[in-house]
C-alpha cells in the first residue's frame, strides 16, 4: 500500500461531494478520491495539468483547472462553490500563506470544509527540506494561528506518519542527504498496512499535520 492510498484514506471521511484539489500534480491523491459530484484538480505545472486531463477523460465530473494559490484572480470563477478544498504538501511552499488561506476559504460555501497537510516540527528542518523547496515546517501553533486569522475554526488536527520521522532525521538532518534512495521508499511502502494501524498509538508529534478547518 503507497503512502499516497494511506494519506487518502485518512482524509476521506472530511471530503465532502463537491471539492476543489489545490496542487493535484499527477493525481496521486485525486485517484483514491473518486467520484464526487464535482471534483476540480489543479495545479500551475503545464505538465501536471496535461497528466490531470488525460486523468478526466470519460469522468464528467472530474475537471481539471490552473490555480495558483496565490493569485485570487485564479479563484473568482470558483467562487462558494466548493464544500470541500483539499491542499495537501502545499502550503509550506507559498511566499504569502494568509493570502493562500483567504484564497482557498473564498471558494468554500459557509460551513465548508478545508483539509490540509503539511510537515511538522522545525527541528527536523532538513537539506530534504531545501530540496523540495519548503519555506518551514509547522508547528500546530503556528498553523492554527494562520487558519484563526483567516476566518477558519480548527474541527480536527490529526498527527501523521510518526514512522518516517528517524528516516527523515537520518538522511536530512544528520547525512545531509537531498533524497531517499529507492530501496527505503520501497521499503517503507511495504511495511504501510502495519504501519498505518499502528500510527494513531504512538505518543508524540508525527512528521506532518493533517488539519481540518469549516469556513466561518
Amino acid at each position: 500500500m503507497p503512502v499516497n492510498r494511506w494519506m487518502a484514506e485518512s482524509i476521506a471521511p472530511y471530503v465532502g461531494a463537491r471539492v476543489l484539489e489545490i496542487g493535484a500534480g499527477i493525481g496521486n491523491i485525486t485517484t483514491w478520491l473518486l467520484p464526487r459530484d464535482l471534483y476540480v484538480a489543479s495545479d500551475i505545472n503545464p505538465h501536471y495539468l496535461h497528466y490531470l486531463k488525460n486523468l478526466a477523460l470519460g469522468k464528467p465530473y472530474l475537471q481539471v483547472d490552473r490555480i495558483d494559490l496565490e493569485d485570487a484572480s485564479c479563484f473568482e470563477k470558483w467562487r462558494g462553490q466548493f464544500d470541500t478544498v483539499v491542499c495537501l504538501n502545499v502550503l509550506e511552499h507559498v511566499r504569502d500563506p494568509l493570502l493562500s488561506l483567504r484564497n482557498m476559504a473564498s471558494v468554500l460555501q459557509p460551513g465548508g470544509r478545508l483539509v490540509l497537510y503539511v510537515p511538522q516540527g522545525q527541528h527536523l528542518y532538513s537539506s530534504l527540506d531545501e530540496v523540495l523547496g519548503h519555506r518551514c515546517r509547522y508547528s500546530r501553533e503556528m498553523l492554527a494561528g494562520e487558519l484563526k486569522s483567516t476566518g477558519f475554526e480548527i474541527e480536527r488536527f490529526q498527527d501523521f506518519n510518526h514512522f518516517a520521522i528517524p528516516g527523515w532525521f537520518l538522511n536530512g538532518r544528520l547525512l545531509k542527504r537531498r533524497h531517499f534512495s529507492r530501496s527505503q521508499l520501497k521499503l517503507f511502502n511495504m511495511v504501510v498496512p502495519v504501519v498505518r494501524r499502528l500510527d494513531p498509538l504512538v505518543p508524540g508529534r508525527g512528521l506532518g499535520i493533517i488539519a481540518v478547518a469549516r469556513r466561518l
